[in-house]
């Protein structure tokens, strides 16, 4: 102990160092009249340090961070970028770039240091299992290195792009290839810790039948080398991804008359599944036949034997016609398709990482001894491709080995008329998102089953999670959108936008809430709201040199030059999700449920504020009944609006010569109208269902001052 006390007495001190190091280099150069172009290379590398607790031992950061590692980062980038004017209307243009990050931890420890402690096992060689086994003492801080570390995280992307214009008569075409090649190589345990966890309780120093566990002591329990439970993650191989995407596109823009403006064309995109460097590197989940495919072994590709689709066309079409004057209409339609990012879908799991826990027959009985160590981590061959029989409480991914990428289809319309010296806009905006990407648990029983009762438990006896990520929600959003600009002359000017807008999808992330059903998901997006009103302006104050009052004298020197700028917004409630129901029993089998209660009625905003009156009517919600999940959509209830006026005031003074000295004073909430947070969701705690307990800020002022020379 470094302090007084019998708890809480020790304090470790140390330092957190980090040496930064970057660059960056350009040179452009012109090839004469045709051709210009330029390279372009950019380097950074940061050295870290950050001490452990305990030196050698490891333990938490002294720092505070996460993490307590040495290591370095490094980011590279480059680019080079020409222009070729082939003639007046033809030009071409090529680009290229790279980006590399490189990132490495490990723990500041001794490499056989669990073996010198008596720990067999442990040390076996390769960097995963350099230094001690995690430490787990109830009660206190932890021994030995976070489980992530050692890691080496290396990602790299290039791309190469050729563009080219050509103009014929009325007609601007374009036309160009994008081809991307992204690449990770990741050694890191996924989960669990490659020297092994020793967790230590009270139990197994306390008397079975007689005094409770917590007369015991954790410590005593380290100090005989007695843990209740063990575990340990084997890495068999490193994961390493290599995604290419391919994109080719040409459109054109025709001007037919003076009045009418076209704007078509159409992309085509590739997207070859993941691929992987190294044989073993990822791996999918045969849920029809309780088989594991690993890649780039027997007759399993390196992509899983997943199909490329050859079909990804995205058209897309613009139109602007002038219909006199003062009036214009413009419209629009076009595809784009979902670009995943590397390491989406495929996850890093068994049998690529194979996990292995012990526990004590019950909580007073040791899982084993510190100085026998962990068992083995049984060895998986993989070398036929496929592994059958799986360990039935693993997690595994699916991955849909046809899959039909998702795309979003944007339209609108818009008419703009010039109106009594007012520009006027209204529009209608539209997109629709099909095939989205989800995740979605294969395994997953209702209310009222049992492990046993799950799906794929009832055929293999599989009891844990079996997640399929595929292209299986959708979205929509439709709006009216309107627009009223004036401009004043040297009264300033006025804009006014108003939107009315729906927005609805499945999920505000990749997870639906109700793997069951997935209509049930569907509701309101987190981000709607119905009403949107923004109304700004530009208003000079009429004083002054320049203006219509006060024109001489002291007051045109005082009161003169001053603009008032202001931001009005006013918008309806988003919505609030209704979930926290407690199933004591009954409960759902499997990650992926959120459960809500059942609904009787239209929930009725009642408008309370207050920490003890209710915003909405919360005696429309009960209990679903035994056996069955709630019948409450997603985000089904609405929570305050909102109304706020922002303001500033700011002034240019001319001083001598080209110096410049300009004030503001800002006003945030001008009106200091109160702005509510949503009220709580959360059904099973009736103290706060729906209740208002929060609000943003309030007014705030500020004041700034920049001199210009």
């Amino acid at each position: 102990p470094t302090g007084p006390g019998a708890t809480l007495n020790y304090e470790a001190t140390g330092q957190f160092v980090q040496d930064r190091h970057s660059g960056d280099v350009k040179v452009n150069h012109s090839f004469g009249n045709r051709t210009q172009g330029f390279v372009r290379y950019s380097y950074f590398q940061a050295d870290t340090a950050d001490a452990p607790s305990f030196g050698v031992l490891g333990g938490p950061s002294t720092s505070g961070g996460a993490t307590a590692a040495i290591g370095e980062a490094r980011n590279q980038s480059g680019s080079l970028n020409l222009t070729h004017a082939f003639s007046p209307t033809i030009v071409s243009e090529f680009r290229a770039g790279f980006v590399r990050v490189r990132i490495e931890g490990a723990s500041p420890t001794e490499a056989d240091l669990a073996t010198r402690l008596g720990i067999p096992g442990i040390n076996t060689g390769d960097v995963f299992t350099n230094g001690i086994s995690r430490i787990a003492i109830s009660g206190y801080a932890f021994l030995g290195a976070a489980g992530t570390l050692p890691f080496r995280i290396i990602e790299t992307s290039y791309n190469v792009v050729n563009n080219w214009t050509m103009q014929k008569g009325k007609h601007t075409v374009r036309f160009g290839m994008d081809l991307r090649n992204l690449g990770l190589d990741k050694g890191q345990a996924s989960a669990g810790d490659p020297r092994g966890t020793f967790t230590f309780t009270t139990g197994p120093t306390s008397l079975s039948g007689g005094p409770t566990s917590s007369s015991a002591n954790a410590v005593a329990a380290f100090l005989l080398g007695l843990p209740q439970s063990m575990a340990r993650t084997q890495i068999n191989q490193s994961s390493g991804y290599e995604l290419q995407q391919y994109f080719f596109f040409v459109q054109d823009r025709w001007q037919p008359t003076s009045r009418l403006t076209l704007n078509y064309g159409v992309r085509y995109e590739i997207y070859p599944f993941a691929t992987v460097p190294n044989a073993g590197d990822q791996s999918r989940y045969l849920p029809e036949t309780n088989e594991i495919l690993v890649g780039g072994y027997g007759s399993v590709s390196k992509r899983l034997n997943v199909r490329t689709e050859y079909d990804n066309v995205a058209p897309r079409l613009g139109a602007a016609y002038r219909l006199d004057d003062k009036t214009v209409l413009r419209g629009g339609y076009g595809i784009g398709y979902i670009p995943l990012g590397i390491n989406t879908l495929a996850g890093v799991g068994y049998p690529a990482q194979v996990q292995l826990s012990v526990a004590g027959a019950n909580s007073f009985l040791p899982a084993g001894n510190l100085s026998t160590g962990i068992p083995t981590v049984p060895i998986v061959d993989v070398t036929t491709g496929v592994v059958t029989s799986p360990p039935v409480n693993v997690v595994l991914p699916v991955i849909n080995e046809n899959p039909k990428r998702g795309y979003v289809q944007s339209f609108n319309a818009t008419v703009q008329r010039d109106l009594f010296g007012f520009v006027v806009d209204a529009s209608y905006v539209g997109s629709l998102g099909r095939r989205l990407p989800g995740t979605r648990n294969l395994n997953a029983a209702g209310p009222g089953a049992t492990q046993a009762n799950r799906p794929l438990a009832i055929r293999f006896g599989r009891t844990a999670d079996t997640l399929l990520s595929d292209f299986i929600l959708g979205s929509s959003y439709h709006a009216f959108q309107s627009k009223v600009e004036r401009r004043l002359g040297s009264a300033g000017r006025i804009t006014a936008a108003y939107t009315l807008s729906k927005s609805e999808d499945y999920s505000a992330a990749f997870t639906v809430q109700n793997p069951l059903d997935l209509e049930a998901n569907r509701g309101p997006s987190g981000f709607d709201r119905r009403h949107n009103l923004v109304v700004s302006h530009v208003t000079p104050l009429p004083f002054g040199r320049d203006g219509r009052f006060l024109r001489d004298g002291i007051a045109a020197a005082v009161l003169g030059g001053w603009n008032i700028n202001g931001v009005f917004a006013a918008r309806s409630g988003s919505p609030v999700d209704i979930t926290g129901v407690r199933l004591t029993a009954n409960m759902p089998q499997g990650t992926g449920f959120t459960n809500r209660p059942n609904v009787t009625g239209q929930p009725a905003i009642l408008g309370g504020t207050g920490p003890t009156e209710l915003w909405f009517d919360t005696s429309v919600f009960v209990e679903p009944a035994p056996g069955t999940l709630g019948n409450a959509g997603r985000n089904s209830v609405r929570g305050p609006g909102y109304v706020n006026y922002n303001m500033t005031l700011s002034r240019t003074f001319r001083l001598r010569g080209d110096k410049r000295l300009m004030v503001n004073a800002s006003a945030f909430n001008l009106t200091n109208t109160p702005h509510y947070r949503n009220p709580s969701g959360s059904f099973a705690n009736a103290g706060t269902f729906g209740r208002i307990s929060s609000s943003f800020g309030e007014r705030e002022i500020r004041f700034g001052a920049r001199f210009s020379f």
